[in-house]
C-alpha cells in the first residue's frame, strides 16, 4: 500500500532540554541524535501490564530508557551487534502529511551502525501487526524513512532459546569486571573445535568460577562464537568468527487483516492446528490441509498452493494478501504454534457448551456411576452380544440367542426393550449417545448437564448477579458496606434498568447466601478495606514477574517501617525506625541493610547498595559458618582450603574475625519502587556511574517485589516480635503501651537484624528456592548461592579501595581560588592546587564546564575532589571543621543557621553547630526535626567505609603530627565542654530524602512526574 506523503520534519530534544522542531530532514544528519535526549520519559499508571525502565547499554556506556520488556529484548540485542555503534530511545518527533492529513510519529529506537546506514526501529507485538491502526501508522513511517535511505525494522518477540542465552550473556557485558590477563590468556588457547564445557576446565590454574565467567565473558564480546539458537549447555561447540543470531526484526509489514475476514461464513471457524481438545466425533475434530487451505501465519493470512516433499521434508509453497510467495516446513508450521488453520466446515470446539466425560463422572455419585455402567453394558450388548463390548472379554453365556450377531438389529433393539421395561425409542436414544460420546452420553442430561447451572449460585437471575458484581465493585475505593446495604440497592436498579417486575427478586436468606458467594469473586464484606482493594487490582490473568538466571541480575530494593520501637538516646524515649535492605533475587541472600530513624534518604539507599560490593564485617561472637569469606564466595566453593583452615585457626585463638557478614556481589539491574530515595537523581547517577540497569516496580503493586515483602513478613515474625518494644503489624494488633518497652538504640537494632540473617535467614531452606532439575530439593540461600557460582561463575567485586566514593552524591562547582563553596560552606585543601579557576572538560546540562564534587551530606566536614592527571581522590577540608570532633549533617548545619538566625542579624557557622549541639546535650526545646538530625547525628557505624586520601597521608607524617598536636589540646578542652560525644538522635515529620524538589517528583503523581509514554497494547 502507498500513500501520498507530504514533507517531512522532524523534532529534537537536546540534553539543555531546548527543542529543534521542524527540522527538515533533508538537511537532517546522523549528527544531530548525538546530543539528544528522548523526546519523551515513560509515565507509570496504576495497573499498567508492562514493565519500563533504563537498561545500561555496553555500546552507549550510559543508560537507555525502555517502556516494555519487549523494547529491552531489542536492547540486548543491539548491545550483542557489534556493527552497532550507538542506540538511542525515542530520538525524534517524526510529522508529516498522509493523504492530507497531518501525522505524527515517535520511533522507539534509532541505532547507529558502523558498516551500514542508520537504522530505524519500531517495538511491536507480533499479533498487534495485522491489527490496521497498527499497520497504518508503522507503513507510513517505513516509507518515509525508506525514502530517506534510511532502514526501517520493525521488531518482535525473538526466539525464546535465542532470548535466553542472550539475556544469560548480557551479565557479563562489562568489560571492566572482568581480569584482562586471564581473558587474554584465554584467547591465547586453541578452543577452536571445542565444548564449553572442555573450556571450562581447560585453565586448571585458576578458580573454575573465575574461568566460567572469563569464558561466558568471551562469549558475549564473540572472541568465542557458538549456536545461540538452542539453550547453552556444555555440549556447546565453540569456534571464531561473528555469531549469528536470529532476532526478530523485519523490514516489511504483514497485510493488516479485520477480524472480519476470518468470519466468511457462519460455519467457518478458526481452529488452532493442536485441534479440539473437548470430546466429540473424531473423525470431525481433524482439519485438512492441503491445497487451498487458508492459515493464519503470525497474523497474517496466507493460502496454500502447493505441497511437495524435500530432503527436509514436506513442505508448503503459500501466498500472502500481497501476491507474495514463499516456503513453510510443514513440520514447522504444525510445531511451532504460529499457524492457525481456518477450517471450512463445522466441528468441535474448545469453547463448547459441552462438558468433557471427566467433570461429567465426577459430579455423579458412586450410584449413578454404577447406573451408567449398566446402562452402557446394555448398549454393547445390543450392539455386539457382549456387555464388555468384546469377544475376548465375554462373560459365561454370552452372547445370548436374541443377541447374536445374526438376529436383526431391530429385533434386539426390541428384545432390550422389553428386557429393561422402556420404550424401544429410549434404546435408540441411548445407542445413539453412546455412539457420539460413549459413557459420558448416557449420563442424565448429557455433555450439556451443566449448562443453565451458576454453581454454588444455583439458577440465579444472571441480572441480579450482574447488579451485585457492579454495586459490590463500586465501594471498591469506599468505606465498606453491609450485606444489607447492597441487597436494599439492587432492587431499584434492576426496576431502572429492566423494568419494574421483569427481575424476580430472591428472599433476604438467599440474597445472603448468594453475596457469600459472590464475595468470592470479589471480597467487599468480610476483609479490610485495604485488602479488597488490593484483591481487586490483580490481574485477571496470569501473574507474570522477573524471572532471574543467575546471582546478581535482579537486586531487590526497598524500605519498611519496623514494627518495633528503638530508644532515642537523646531523650532516651521511643522513636520510630525504617528498615532498608537489599536482596538478591535468585539466591534470596539479604545483601546490605541499614536501620535509619524515622525516614530514609537517599543517601542511605546507596549506602546499602554500597554494601552489596562491601559487605560489613561479622560479628565477634558469630559461628564461622555464618561467616562469608571476604571476596563473597561460600565456604563450599572456596578452593584455598589450607588458608581457610589458617584463618578458623587463628580465630580460635582468640584472634579477630575474619570475613564479612553477607556475600559480595556485583548486581546488574536494582528493582525499586516509586519512593523519593530510590528515583533520585543521586541513585540514578550511581547506578550510571556504576553499570546498573533500573527497572522499578509497577505502581502498588507489591508483587513486583514478592521476595523481598516476604522476607520482611519473616523478620517480623521471626525476630522482632520478641523483641521488647514490639508493635505489631498494624493499630489492631499493637499493645497497650509498647513504646514504653523501648529498649535497643538504633545500631544495637541494627546488629540483632544482621546477625539474625547470617546465622538462621541464610542457612534456612526456602520454599521459594529450588533447581528445577531436583524440584523436591530445597535450598537455603548461601546453598543456592553456591549453586549460581556452579551455573554462572562469579564475577569479582571491583577490590578498588575507593569504591565508596562512587556512592556519594554529585554536585557540579567551580573551583574557585579559596577553593569549593557549597551550601555557603567553603572547602579547600592542596589538592586543588593547578586547578583553581579553571573550567573543566566536562559538558553537558548540568556540567557546563564545573567539576564534579563527591558529598556525603551526613558528613559536611568534608568534600571529595578527583584530580583529572592523577585519578586519585583528595578531601577538601570545610573551614569550621577543625573546631568540630566529630562529622554533622548537611540538614543539622541548616538548622543551626536557622535558629542561630533568630538571635543574631550576622550568625557565623562555628557559633550557630556549637549552640545546635549544646541544645541537643542538654534536650531542651528540641523540635522534631532537630530530634531527627540528632537522630541520625548519633549513628556509631558510617555509611561509607572511605579510604584514606592523598592530603589525610600528609598529615599522618610524624613531623605534620607534632604540629596538629600543639593545637590539639585546646580543642579537646572545647569538645569536652561541649559533650557531643555521645549523642545519639530521634524522629520527626521531615522529608524522607535530601535532594532538591526540582529535582525530584512525587512517587505517587503520575501527572507530574510521569509523562507522555506508549504503553504496550
Amino acid at each position: 500500500m502507498s500513500w501520498v506523503i507530504g514533507e517531512v520534519s522532524m523534532s529534537l530534544r537536546r540534553t539543555d532540554g531546548k527543542i529543534d522542531e521542524d527540522l527538515i530532514w533533508s538537511r537532517s544528519g546522523v549528527d544531530v541524535f548525538e546530543p539528544s535526549i528522548p523526546w519523551r520519559t515513560f509515565r507509570w499508571r496504576n495497573g499498567q501490564k508492562h514493565y519500563s525502565g533504563t537498561h545500561w547499554s555496553s555500546t552507549m556506556r550510559d543508560h537507555v530508557a525502555y517502556e516494555s520488556r519487549l523494547e529491552l529484548t531489542r536492547l540486548l540485542y543491539a548491545d550483542f551487534d557489534q556493527d552497532v555503534t550507538a542506540v538511542f530511545a525515542q530520538p525524534f518527533l517524526l510529522s508529516t502529511t498522509v493523504d492530507g492529513r497531518r501525522r505524527r510519529h515517535v520511533p522507539d529506537y534509532l541505532v547507529l551502525r558502523e558498516k551500514d546506514v542508520p537504522l530505524v526501529v519500531d517495538v511491536k507485538p507480533r499479533h498487534l501487526l495485522t491489527r490496521p491502526k497498527v499497520n497504518f501508522v508503522l507503513g507510513w513511517a517505513r516509507e518515509v524513512v525508506l525514502s530517506r535511505g534510511w532502514d526501517f525494522e520493525v521488531w518482535s518477540e525473538p526466539p525464546e532459546a535465542e532470548l535466553a542465552n542472550l539475556r544469560f550473556l548480557a551479565g557479563y557485558r562489562r568489560d571492566r569486571l572482568f581480569d584482562e590477563d586471564l581473558l587474554a590468556e584465554i584467547r591465547a588457547a586453541d578452543l577452536d573445535g571445542a565444548t564449553l564445557g572442555d573450556a571450562l576446565h581447560a585453565f586448571p590454574g585458576h578458580p573454575d568460577w573465575r574461568v566460567r565467567a572469563a569464558v561466558l565473558r568471551l562469549l558475549w564480546s564473540q572472541h568465542l562464537v557458538t549456536d545461540l539458537t538452542t539453550v547453552l549447555s556444555q555440549r556447546h561447540v565453540l569456534h571464531g568468527g561473528l555469531a549469528t543470531v536470529v532476532g526478530s526484526g523485519r523490514g516489511d509489514l504483514p497485510r493488516p487483516v479485520d477480524e472480519s475476514e476470518l468470519d466468511d461464513g457462519d460455519d467457518e471457524l478458526v481452529w488452532r492446528m493442536q485441534g479440539s481438545r473437548s470430546g466429540g466425533h473424531v473423525s470431525e475434530a481433524a482439519v485438512r490441509v492441503g491445497v487451498g487451505t487458508r492459515l493464519k501465519y503470525d497474523g497474517e493470512v496466507v493460502v496454500v498452493e502447493e505441497m511437495f516433499g524435500s530432503a527436509a521434508g514436506n513442505e508448503l509453497l503459500v501466498r500472502d494478501g500481497a501476491d507474495r510467495r514463499f516456503r513453510l516446513s510443514l513440520r514447522g508450521v504444525l510445531s511451532s504454534g504460529r499457524a492457525t488453520v481456518i477450517a471450512t466446515g463445522p466441528g468441535p470446539e474448545a469453547d463448547d457448551d459441552r462438558e468433557t466425560a471427566s467433570v461429567l463422572f465426577a459430579l455423579l455419585s458412586e450410584e449413578e456411576l454404577a447406573e451408567v455402567r449398566e446402562r452402557a453394558a446394555h448398549v454393547n450388548e445390543v450392539l455386539t452380544g457382549f456387555r464388555s463390548g468384546s469377544e475376548e472379554l465375554a462373560e459365561p453365556g454370552e452372547p445370548t440367542p436374541q443377541y447374536a450377531a445374526t438376529v436383526p438389529k431391530l429385533q434386539r433393539y426390541e428384545a432390550k426393550a422389553t428386557e429393561l421395561g422402556v420404550s424401544v425409542r429410549t434404546i435408540k436414544r441411548w445407542v445413539r449417545a453412546y455412539l457420539l460420546d460413549r459413557e459420558a452420553g448416557l449420563v442424565h442430561g448429557g455433555p450439556e448437564r451443566g449448562s443453565g447451572d451458576m454453581g454454588r449460585l444455583g439458577r440465579a437471575d444472571e441480572r441480579w448477579v450482574e447488579v451485585a458484581l457492579e454495586i459490590m465493585a463500586e465501594h471498591g475505593k469506599e468505606s465498606k458496606p453491609t450485606r444489607a446495604k447492597v441487597i436494599r440497592m439492587i432492587g431499584p436498579r434492576l426496576e431502572a434498568r429492566h423494568g419494574k417486575g421483569e427481575v424476580k427478586l430472591p428472599t433476604r436468606a438467599t440474597a445472603y447466601r448468594w453475596l457469600e458467594e459472590l464475595e468470592r469473586r470479589l471480597p467487599t464484606f468480610r476483609l479490610s478495606t485495604k485488602r479488597n482493594r488490593d484483591i481487586a487490582a490483580r490481574p485477571r490473568g496470569t501473574y507474570g514477574k522477573l524471572r532471574p538466571t543467575r546471582p546478581g541480575e535482579y537486586l531487590l530494593m526497598d524500605t519498611t517501617r519496623l514494627d518495633v520501637f528503638a530508644m532515642d538516646p537523646i531523650m532516651m524515649k521511643w522513636v520510630q525506625a525504617e528498615l532498608t535492605v537489599a536482596m538478591d533475587w535468585y539466591t534470596r541472600c539479604i545483601t546490605g541493610l541499614r536501620v535509619t530513624p524515622v525516614s530514609t534518604q537517599s543517601i542511605d539507599v546507596a549506602a546499602v547498595l554500597f554494601q552489596t560490593y562491601r559487605p560489613r564485617p561479622p560479628g565477634k561472637d558469630w559461628p564461622s559458618s555464618a561467616v562469608w569469606p571476604d571476596h563473597g564466595i561460600p565456604r563450599g566453593v572456596f578452593v584455598e582450603r589450607k588458608a581457610l583452615e589458617e584463618d578458623v585457626a587463628e580465630e580460635s585463638k582468640g584472634g579477630a574475625t575474619k570475613g564479612a557478614a553477607g556475600p559480595a556481589l556485583v548486581p546488574e539491574t536494582i528493582v525499586v519502587d516509586h519512593g523519593k530515595p530510590y528515583i533520585s537523581e543521586h541513585i540514578t547517577s550511581v547506578c550510571q556511574r556504576l553499570g546498573l540497569s533500573i527497572q522499578p516496580a509497577r505502581l502498588r503493586t507489591g508483587r513486583d517485589k514478592g521476595p523481598i515483602e516476604r522476607f520482611f513478613k519473616t523478620l517480623r515474625e521471626g525476630p522482632l516480635e520478641v523483641l521488647p518494644g514490639y508493635k505489631g503489624p498494624d493499630v489492631f494488633s499493637r499493645g497497650e503501651r509498647p513504646e514504653d518497652e523501648a529498649f535497643f538504640f538504633l545500631h544495637e537494632l541494627e546488629a540483632i537484624i544482621r546477625e539474625w540473617v547470617a546465622c538462621v535467614y541464610h542457612r534456612r531452606a526456602h520454599r521459594g528456592l529450588l533447581d528445577p532439575n531436583v524440584p523436591g530439593l530445597r535450598l537455603s540461600p548461601s546453598a543456592m548461592f553456591e549453586h549460581g557460582i556452579a551455573r554462572a561463575g562469579y564475577i569479582d567485586v571491583p577490590r578498588d579501595p575507593a569504591l565508596g566514593f562512587e556512592f556519594l552524591k554529585t554536585e557540579w562547582k567551580q573551583l574557585h581560588h579559596y577553593g569549593v563553596e557549597i551550601r555557603k560552606c567553603r572547602y579547600n585543601g592542596p589538592g586543588l592546587d593547578g586547578y583553581r579557576g579553571e573550567s573543566s572538560e566536562y559538558t553537558g546540562a548540568k556540567a557546563k564546564g564545573l567539576w564534579p564534587i563527591q558529598v556525603d551530606p551526613d558528613n559536611i566536614n568534608y568534600i571529595y575532589f578527583r584530580r583529572p592527571d592523577t585519578r586519585r581522590w583528595q578531601a577538601l577540608e570545610w573551614e569550621h571543621a577543625p573546631a568540630l570532633k566529630f562529622p554533622i549533617s548537611e540538614g543539622a548545619l541548616q538548622l543551626a543557621r536557622k535558629a542561630a538566625g533568630a538571635k543574631s542579624p550576622f550568625p557565623d557557622d562555628e557559633s550557630a553547630v556549637a549552640d545546635l549541639l549544646k541544645r541537643w546535650h542538654l534536650g531542651l526545646g528540641l523540635t522534631l526535626p532537630e530530634r531527627r538530625l540528632a537522630l541520625r547525628q548519633a549513628r556509631e557505624q558510617s555509611a561509607f567505609d572511605l579510604p584514606e586520601t592523598d592530603w589525610d597521608d600528609v598529615r599522618a607524617l610524624p613531623s605534620v603530627a607534632r604540629l596538629l598536636a600543639s593545637s590539639g589540646d585546646e580543642d579537646d578542652q572545647d569538645a569536652d565542654d561541649l559533650q557531643v560525644g555521645e549523642a545519639e538522635p530521634y524522629e520527626g515529620l521531615a522529608p524522607s530524602d535530601d535532594d532538591d524538589d526540582d529535582e525530584l517528583d512525587g512517587p505517587d503523581d503520575d501527572e507530574d512526574f510521569y509523562v507522555d509514554a506508549l504503553e504496550d497494547a
